[in-house]
């Protein structure tokens, strides 16, 4: 397992992935058929939109559909419209949320003020009410709602043993890839936001640490570099979008061995991940690799 990196502004890596995707229920399915564990279903206040979440050691990955059409659902159903099912957004973590948003201000990045956050989270026990503060910024060329910083003020209520066993031994969200247009011309802002130790440009490739996480901001032409072999046909989302994920887990071999004896169609790569395709991931492209 690589080490944390250090970054500023007193962000300390991936917080979670967003998944947006058509129907929770069927997805919460799909999910378990890929041998994660669920937390139960969390609804957001005043909006109607819920949750599945994927508790791994350090981050997590949220699957988020709409429950109630009917009112508010903070644009999902606009993502949805446009790009259909898949990756919607990342959020890093703050331990410090004030701290964060005025370092951020101090650099020029134009943070957000602070907003409060409560989703209902539906416990065999009652209902209790996990509890955050976010700050939104413009980074880079992504919106708002792409990438966003998190701090959880009740991280005890969203966190149990037994929801963080993955029977296909999932540990940590290892990387997301983005599509962007032009990744040279996001280099000096990420340089600002995480670190210019951080962060490598190389042949039009955009890397930057994040804690124990990598982000990869590539063109769509140049996808098949990255991820050898692709082949699938995809309508990919305008650009920026979020295009897959890569989760680490403690033994690849028995990732292998538990996604074939569950019947999810499974790619070995040259380099040396599994590969399953976005349509047995909600629109997501995952790569499963050894830690």
């Amino acid at each position: 397992m690589k080490a944390d990196t250090l970054m500023p502004h007193d962000i300390h890596g991936i917080d979670h992935t967003i998944i947006g995707v058509e129907n929770l229920e069927v997805a919460r399915a799909q999910y378990q058929k890929l041998g994660f564990t669920l937390t139960p279903r969390g609804s957001h206040i005043g909006w109607g939109t819920a949750n599945y979440c994927i508790m791994l050691d350090e981050d997590y990955i949220e699957l988020l559909g709409i429950v109630d059409p009917s009112i508010e659902t903070n644009g999902l159903d606009e993502a949805l419209a446009d790009q259909g099912e898949g990756l919607l957004g990342l959020a890093l973590a703050t331990q410090n949320p004030e701290e964060t948003r005025r370092s951020l201000e101090v650099a020029g990045l134009n943070p957000s003020e602070l907003l409060d956050l409560k989703r209902k989270l539906e416990l065999p026990e009652g209902d209790v009410l996990p509890k955050f503060k976010i700050v939104r910024v413009t980074a880079g060329g992504l919106n708002e709602k792409q990438l966003f910083i998190v701090h959880h003020q009740t991280p005890e209520l969203l966190r149990r043993s037994e929801w963080e066993s993955h029977a296909n031994g999932a540990k940590q969200i290892t990387s997301v890839a983005f599509v962007v247009d032009d990744p040279e011309s996001l280099a000096d802002y990420y340089r600002t936001f995480c670190g210019a130790l951080n962060v490598t440009l190389t042949d039009d490739t955009l890397t930057v640490r994040t804690g124990k996480a990598t982000l990869v901001f590539i063109k769509e032409r140049d996808l098949e570099l990255l991820y050898p072999g692709l082949d699938f046909a995809e309508d990919l989302a305008p650009s920026p979008s979020l295009f897959a994920m890569s989760v680490g887990v403690s033994d690849l071999k028995d990732t292998e061995a538990y996604l074939r004896k569950a019947a999810v169609p499974v790619r070995s790569i040259a380099n040396g991940s599994l590969r399953v395709n976005p349509e047995h991931c909600c629109g997501t492209l995952i790569e499963f690799v050894q830690l």
